[in-house]
């Protein structure tokens, strides 16, 4: 196992945490930084007035293409980053300058039918362990101690044992003293009598030895992939596990013929903490499509005058809404179309509570002449549960990570075509944007007043609002008198 690799004079490059942001959120602990995955925060050096001055304030080059979404916390009173690329690295850089401080080379894997791959599920930090997990495309799961990059004891641990065909691309989340953590494949490739498997595993913290496996769709190379960018969301009040299932691909006598519904796949799914039961699970009524299946992570809210929500993507570009203590009774309304399919829509709603509103990325926006592109539409929540369409913004084309809400300013992604946008929250104005080198679909996060994201060109960027300009002081009244 390769050692952390530690930069020259990188302590001297970390800037303690400054007590003037102490109202900031200072943490991004895993994929849509909390585990209802609002991926919304408050702030108060974020606003509709500082968001246009947003300047780069550094930039830093890692060995590979960044689809997992960054991660910070605080660490011996330091604000740090940690990214993951496609080449199997995680970092660690101090979050004020971009320095890298230390790096892991996990590795990477190339596979026969769908090229290379390294890191793409975002991971998890546990603060009171100081320790960040991550899943490589070796199949096995690391723990890195925050500080140093060095494995923790009792890691790695090999979790996916076929790793030419599958793959952990859904983001790692701790809730109930256990971590979570789905497995899915690289790109449905695999032998025609025995596919990859999904499977969605639970670790208890205090003795990982003791891991339970829930496998959705019973029965070896039948698929059922757990896909969500964030894996799975947890109600905070009970505990339940909730998340969207891939296509089966089972052999059904009744029409001669594998089908994708087989239970649970193209289903949401709600489970006990240590997976053991399914407490119940919705397969709504999906249009034939050639990729059709849920390929998202439910977004859990509740509204005023709602129910407890949960709302997910489908990959064919519609939005589906259930009230999660009966998602068998089917969604609670018809499904928003928002997309339109021709990227798979698998990116996942933000959460408003201050707004009452929630924003969708990857939404198809036309105008006079036709289809302009993909971008953010916001639904504001009216009096009854009523869902009503806000605003719609322009930012890019292709696969968009989810928004991400800093109090009144969105934080959106251009896609395939790159960038980073600032939206207003309530209207949808665009504030600011900047040119990427790389696409951008890595969700962004903000902690201490800054904002970050990365490409998938090696890039991460670091943005912080400059200060207004001062105001002139008004000149003293003229003692001369103007005539004519």
């Amino acid at each position: 196992m390769k050692p952390a690799v530690w930069l020259a004079a990188a302590g001297a490059a970390l800037a303690l945490v400054p007590s003037a942001l102490a109202a900031e959120n200072t943490d991004w602990l895993s994929y849509g930084h909390d585990n209802q995955l609002t991926n919304a925060v408050p702030s108060v050096a974020l606003t509709t007035k500082s968001a246009p001055r947003l300047a780069r304030t550094w930039i830093s080059k890692l060995d590979g293409a960044g689809y997992a979404s960054p991660l910070a916390a605080v660490v011996d009173g330091k604000e740090m980053l940690y990214a993951f690329t496609e080449n199997g690295s995680v970092y660690a850089l101090a979050a004020s300058t971009g320095t890298i401080v230390w790096q892991r080379e996990l590795g990477a894997v190339t596979t026969a039918d769908c090229g290379p791959w390294g890191i793409t599920s975002t991971g998890v930090i546990d603060p009171d362990r100081n320790t960040l997990y991550v899943a490589n495309a070796d199949g096995r799961l690391y723990g890195l101690d925050l500080t140093t990059g060095n494995d923790v004891a009792g890691f790695p641990r090999t979790i996916v044992r076929r790793t030419d065909f599958e793959y952990v691309w859904g983001g790692l989340r701790i809730a109930n003293g256990r971590l979570y953590v789905p497995v899915a494949s690289y790109c449905d490739a695999g032998p025609a009598s025995d596919f990859p498997d999904g499977r969605l595993f639970e670790i208890p913290l205090d003795n990982p030895d003791a891991l339970a496996e829930w496998e959705p769709v019973a029965g070896p190379g039948n698929l059922g992939g757990v896909w969500g960018w964030g894996g799975v969301s947890v109600d905070p009040a009970t505990g339940t596990i909730f998340t969207g299932i891939g296509n089966s691909h089972v052999w059904s006598d009744a029409c001669s013929c594998y089908v994708d519904n087989a239970p649970y796949g193209n289903q949401v799914v709600a489970l006990t903490p240590d997976l053991s039961s399914v407490l119940d699970h919705d397969e709504p009524v999906l249009p034939t499509t050639e990729d059709d299946d849920f390929g998202a992570s439910p977004l859990l809210f509740r509204p005023s005058g709602c129910p407890p929500l949960a709302a997910m993507n489908n990959k064919i570009g519609a939005l589906y809404l259930w009230n999660r203590t009966k998602l068998s009774a089917g969604p609670l309304v018809p499904p928003i179309p928002l997309s339109d399919g021709i990227a798979a829509f698998v990116g996942a709603p933000s959460w408003s509570e201050a707004r009452q509103t929630f924003f969708d990325a990857q939404a198809v926006l036309f105008g006079p002449n036709g289809r302009l592109g993909n971008g953010v539409k916001a639904f504001v929540v009216d009096p009854g549960c009523k869902f009503r369409l806000l605003w719609s913004a322009l930012t890019g084309e292709g696969n968009q990570a989810t928004p991400t809400v800093a109090g009144d300013v969105v934080l959106a992604t251009g896609g395939e075509t790159g960038g980073f946008f600032a939206l207003s929250a309530l209207n949808g104005r665009r504030l600011w944007q900047y040119p990427t080198i790389g696409s951008t679909v890595a969700t962004m996060i903000t902690v201490g007043g800054m904002a970050f994201g990365a490409d998938t060109e090696g890039w991460v960027y670091g943005f912080r609002a400059q200060p207004a300009p001062a105001r002139r002081k008004p000149l003293p009244p003229t003692p001369w008198i103007l005539l004519g």
